[in-house]
């Protein structure tokens, strides 16, 4: 599905790809969190690792592209990166590393001492990065000289927020779905497009039904996202149109 011109969803994946620069965008993989867990004796199978590079390798089936870009929190760890990551991260970049010519990180909340990482496999580190119209960044915090770095961009690309929405039956069973965000921030005077969790594990935001003061990144909170779309990148892409109408659906439940 296009969310606009040169800009697509891949298929039913949180990817997406951006046709003018040939590039695939992902975020928020959040490598080793089962390792993590264990540590602190919560114990969860140990599947994300693989469903992640099988997702990887579907979306590459789908789109050829010759770079990719990750905005943020490739690994879960926030103190030294573990054993746990740095075998799933290492491995993963040794991955992407054979199948793309540019591999880029967007540095995020969760990526403290990734540079010895990105250092040995020859992955590029960025705390954020403008390529043509694309601003990327991981949306944790506001970057030094933020406003003045964006004056080029057209659209503001970013994770963190780990968008999703929920679903209410008649009977109030609730459904978590995960979700692109996609609108226009009038305080920003910039487009900008949230991308969900790539991890199958992370839990998510319920734009729907948090209040705006709780939203995880201080850049959404400048904008109204009650005027951003929603789409959903689980089995199916749907656009579920405005979040204020998701909103209103709730209430009268």
């Amino acid at each position: 599905m296009e969310i606009s011109r040169n800009i697509e969803i891949v298929d039913k994946y949180p990817a997406l790809y951006l046709k003018d620069i040939d590039t695939l965008v992902v975020s928020d993989m959040h490598l080793g969190l089962e390792g993590i867990a264990a540590e602190q004796g919560i114990y969860i199978p140990k599947i994300q690792f693989e469903k992640e590079l099988n997702a990887l390798k579907n979306i590459m089936q789908k789109v050829s592209a010759e770079n990719i870009v990750i905005c943020g929190d490739i690994k879960h760890e926030f103190s030294e990166t573990s054993y746990h990551e740095f075998r799933e991260v290492s491995d993963i970049f040794t991955f992407l590393k054979e199948k793309f010519k540019r591999v880029i990180l967007i540095k995020g909340n969760h990526d403290n001492f990734i540079i010895y990482v990105t250092r040995r496999h020859g992955v590029e580190l960025y705390e954020d990065l403008l390529i043509d119209r694309y601003y990327f960044l991981h949306g944790h915090k506001i970057p030094e000289d933020f406003h003045k770095k964006i004056e080029e961009a057209e659209y503001i690309i970013m994770g963190h927020e780990h968008p999703a929405i929920a679903l209410f039956d008649d009977v109030g069973i609730k459904e978590k779905v995960k979700v692109f965000l996609y609108g226009y921030c009038e305080a920003l005077k910039k487009k900008i497009i949230v991308l969900p969790a790539f991890s199958v594990l992370a839990q998510g935001s319920e734009i729907n039904v948090i209040p705006k003061e709780e939203l995880l990144s201080p850049i959404l909170k400048m904008c109204d996202i009650d005027k951003f779309k929603v789409i959903s990148a689980d089995e199916l892409v749907l656009d579920f149109g405005f979040i204020e109408n998701l909103r209103l659906m709730n209430s009268r439940i």
